[in-house]
């Protein structure tokens, strides 16, 4: 089930280094605008989290998804008051709390913590005010689909021949004890140095084939964008649908062609990653009888999942979305 997930991005008049910028109006939503502002806060969130967790972050990728990630949460916020649907001030804290902490325990000092958010020019206070109102409205889009889902749930019935039907579909995803060992080399978009990222992937992939996982992943171990892994043993169970899609009729020293992954609201880049199959245990796959239960879970989350994202085009549809 592929989850749409959209970002809580800061809904209030940008502060601090924005503060002195001229503020334009990028879209309407209903009684909402959308402001350069928010963009610039956006990314400047997003950088932040990023760089002090030591990932990777494009900012040309991520304003590509940011406009249309913020007319969604400006729809989701709406509904939300139509919904009578509001979050405490003490759930915000515990999860903000929650996330700090997280953050804090990359760090081998509190000082070390604050040097980072420092070099961002991020002040702490700064830095959990800007969180807080992320999480706020993440709380808040998170009670709405919760609310929704359970109406969606009710009109989601499932019969014997549809939990058929998905099992012999997807038999792979129910296999159990099913493991593979894998190595990979990832391509970070916007960090690997390569004007056309695709087609030096594409390329790359080509020589893999030719000159040998093992010659050509050497070469590329160290440069700029680029890392070379060892996954180890993995259960194919907890895998993307498209990697287990492409890990396909596995077999020893099989290369994957390229799969992209895209860049998220959330600000992580995104990029290519080519798997080999290293050693493969075949598992089990189970009669029907024994998971029925697991596949019309999987049915009925689908289905969920289908009229979710109805409901967000049909409040598109019924809303006023105008682009300056």
């Amino acid at each position: 089930m592929k989850k749409s997930i959209i970002i809580a991005v800061l809904l209030t008049a940008a502060a601090g280094i924005f503060a002195a910028q001229e503020d334009k109006i990028l879209v309407k939503v209903n009684d909402e605008v959308i402001l350069t502002s928010e963009i610039d806060e956006a990314v400047e969130v997003a950088s932040a989290q990023s760089k002090v967790s030591g990932k990777p972050f494009n900012t040309d990728d991520f304003k590509k998804v940011i406009v249309q990630n913020l007319v969604e949460q400006k729809l989701i916020i709406t509904t939300a008051k139509d919904e009578s649907v509001t979050v405490s001030e003490e759930a915000v804290a515990d999860k903000v709390n929650e996330y700090l902490e997280g953050l804090r325990a990359k760090f081998q000092s509190e000082d070390a913590f604050e040097n980072a958010l420092q070099k961002e020019g991020l002040s702490y206070t700064d830095f959990r005010i800007k969180i807080e109102a992320q999480v706020r409205d993440n709380l808040v889009f998170s009670k709405v689909k919760q609310k929704k889902q359970q109406e969606f749930i009710s009109k989601a019935g499932v019969g014997d021949q549809e939990i058929q039907a998905y099992f012999e579909k997807n038999k792979d995803a129910f296999k159990v004890d099913d493991q593979m060992n894998l190595t990979q080399i990832y391509f970070t978009k916007g960090e690997a140095a390569a004007d056309n990222l695709k087609k030096y992937v594409d390329d790359t992939a080509a020589r893999l084939k030719t000159e040998g996982f093992d010659k050509v992943s050497a070469e590329l171990t160290g440069k700029k964008g680029i890392a070379v892994a060892e996954l180890g043993w993995v259960d194919t169970s907890s895998l993307a649908q498209n990697i287990r899609t492409a890990l396909r009729n596995p077999k020893k020293g099989k290369i994957t062609e390229p799969i992209e992954s895209p860049a998220t609201a959330q600000g992580e880049a995104g990029g290519f990653q080519i798997i080999k199959i290293i050693d493969y245990k075949s598992g089990k796959t189970p009669v029907l009888a024994d998971v029925k239960e697991k596949v019309r879970v999987k049915v009925i989350e689908d289905k969920v999942d289908k009229l979710w994202m109805e409901w967000i085009e049909n409040a598109k549809a019924k809303a006023y979305i105008k682009y300056m």
